[in-house]
């Protein structure tokens, strides 16, 4: 059984102040009407994979994956709050939440973006690689072995008021493949940078978090636990959270100029 949300129109977008006279040199003069532009991106989703009795990977030294990330993200937030944006994660500690509940933290925000941490149990140390959703080749609405949930999808106009429609939610990515694939580029490209020897171009691959997501979302999986020390993977956390924070600023730049591919508008 499919469940969904009932349609409705959100108004998001101030209304037009009258114009009010204001005294100038030379006289009076009008104060603009129209109110600023809103930013294409303002929050970002960090999601600390795994968690609870959940712990992931885990390394021949006791490092688990679990704890790794949860570091990492909260590295990441502070390098994202320092360009501006508002940060969230889906578990501030040893929690465990499910699919469905991470995905619901930002499937009824606007304008955000979300980012699974990960680290691998196998490939080479100190490299980064990232991930968007490809969904399997002729995956019909409703087809069997999808769990059916209740989703939305905000898209606005080209001009501004933004409707709540309808969407399956384990389609709910479906109509971000594209700048999801974007900003898993621009991620690849500032961890290349960051970390020699990892991969130049991001990978699709169907990472079941990001399958639910109804907004662009990349997976980073940094590699691997198999280390002898933990503190080598530790160490990794500050330049990962500038590489991200750059890559989200790009991501947004990209978005205000109309260059993130044909997904939905957000």
């Amino acid at each position: 059984m499919l469940l969904i949300f009932a349609t409705a129109t959100l108004s998001l977008w101030p209304q037009a102040s009258p114009p009010t006279a204001q005294q100038g040199p030379t006289g009076p003069s009008t104060a603009p009407s129209t109110p600023p532009a809103a930013s294409p991106l303002t929050v970002v989703v960090l999601d600390p994979a795994h968690g609870g009795s959940d712990s992931g990977a885990r390394g021949p030294s006791g490092v688990l994956e679990s704890e790794i990330v949860l570091d990492f993200a909260r590295v990441i937030r502070i390098a994202l709050e320092g360009q501006g944006f508002r940060v969230l994660l889906t578990r501030e500690g040893n929690q465990d939440p499910s699919f469905d509940d991470r995905s619901t933290m930002i499937n009824g925000i606007s304008d955000a973006v979300f980012i699974s941490l990960h680290v691998s149990s196998t490939g080479p140390v100190g490299t980064a690689r990232v991930y968007s959703y490809v969904f399997p080749a002729a995956v019909p609405s409703g087809s069997a072995g999808l769990t059916p949930a209740v989703g939305s999808q905000l898209s606005p106009s080209a001009s501004g008021p933004r409707h709540l429609s309808l969407v399956e939610w384990d389609l709910a990515q479906k109509a971000f493949v594209d700048r999801s694939r974007r900003l898993a580029e621009l991620a690849q490209i500032q961890l290349a940078q960051k970390f020699q020897g990892s991969p130049d171009s991001p990978m699709g691959a169907p990472v079941r978090q990001l399958r639910t997501i109804a907004a662009p979302a990349i997976a980073i999986e940094v590699s691997s636990v198999a280390v002898p020390d933990a503190q080598k993977l530790t160490q990794m956390g500050q330049p990962l959270a500038e590489a991200v924070a750059r890559a989200v600023a790009d991501f947004r730049t990209s978005l205000r100029g109309g260059a993130a591919g044909s997904g939905v508008q957000r």
